[in-house]
């Protein structure tokens, strides 16, 4: 073979190495390219603290529906295609739990539920009629995040409807359509200028739980609903209030105002009956003291 032959064969081998190596660093980083994708599409993980209402209710239907099955799957399934309904109900009337705090009826159409859950503190309480198990919020994440469910948990929870409204019949006091949400400037805890408190949370005020109520509504005895009223909001002379008013009241209840006096808010309750301003309350007595002499608006 010439010498001439033999360089040629040569070059010819290097440039097809060439090209192959070429064509295998292509196609390597282009597989790299699939991996690092895939990686930025990945799901980021549940975190307990950082649900927010919404997501919490759909993580505990989603987990109920694996780990429980039964009325807990068919309300998912149901969800998944109506969304979730989540009511908030007063453990009044429900006398046969003994777990403590607000009762959560879930619902995927609408309609009262078999299933429902307790939040204490960290501790998820869960039932299908009655109590069947309980888990904390932690470990309920962590199972959701093993079982590569978080997409579905915040699918759902885009489509979920907290404090919704499901009429009370087989469970509570009959025609009860759960806890009313307090508008969030009025919610805190606010003082007279002789230290009285006025304590407003997202569903009471001074322990006095607001509620929607249906047209059938039927307690059973008066104490069912001694502490309970009804409330909604009213524009009067262009002020904003939040109007209260006693299931068993014999006057036409209260009005609840946020004003600002200054650099401060106040909450300025009036009689409806009256429309004469009937006291303030301050983020602190000393507040309060300070500003004995604020004029509120009349609402007469």
């Amino acid at each position: 073979m010439s010498r001439r032959i033999l360089t040629f064969m040569c070059l010819t081998a290097a440039v097809l190495g060439l090209t192959a190596c070429s064509q295998n660093s292509h196609t390597n980083n282009k597989d790299n390219g699939r991996v690092s994708s895939t990686q930025k599409q990945a799901p980021k993980k549940l975190v307990a603290q950082d649900l927010s209402d919404s997501e919490k209710a759909s993580a505990i239907t989603v987990y109920c529906a694996l780990k429980y099955k039964k009325a807990w799957q068919k309300t998912y399934q149901a969800a998944d295609k109506n969304g979730l309904s989540v009511a908030v109900k007063s453990a009044t009337a429900f006398r046969y739990i003994k777990d403590k705090g607000y009762i959560y009826q879930v619902s995927g159409n609408g309609k009262e539920p078999d299933t429902f859950y307790i939040l204490e503190g960290s501790t998820v309480n869960f039932y299908n009629r009655k109590k069947i198990g309980s888990a904390s919020l932690n470990e309920l994440v962590s199972y959701l995040n093993d079982k590569n469910e978080i997409k579905n948990v915040r699918k759902l929870a885009a489509y979920t409807t907290m404090g919704a409204s499901i009429t009370s019949d087989k469970y509570g006091v009959k025609g009860d359509n759960g806890l009313a949400t307090v508008p969030k400037h009025l919610r805190g805890t606010w003082y007279n200028r002789r230290g009285k408190k006025l304590v407003i949370d997202a569903h009471s005020i001074n322990g006095g739980e607001i509620h929607k109520i249906s047209g059938s509504f039927a307690p059973t005895s008066f104490e069912q609903t001694r502490r309970w009223a009804r409330a909604r909001m009213e524009n009067i002379n262009g002020i904003d209030c939040y109007h209260v008013q006693a299931l068993n009241a014999q006057n036409f209840g209260w009005l609840y105002t946020v004003q600002k006096k200054g650099k401060n808010e106040a909450v300025a309750t009036y009689s409806v009956d009256t429309g004469s301003c009937t006291g303030s309350y301050w983020k602190s007595v000393k507040l309060a003291k300070a500003n004995v002499d604020a004029k509120f608006a009349s609402l007469s």
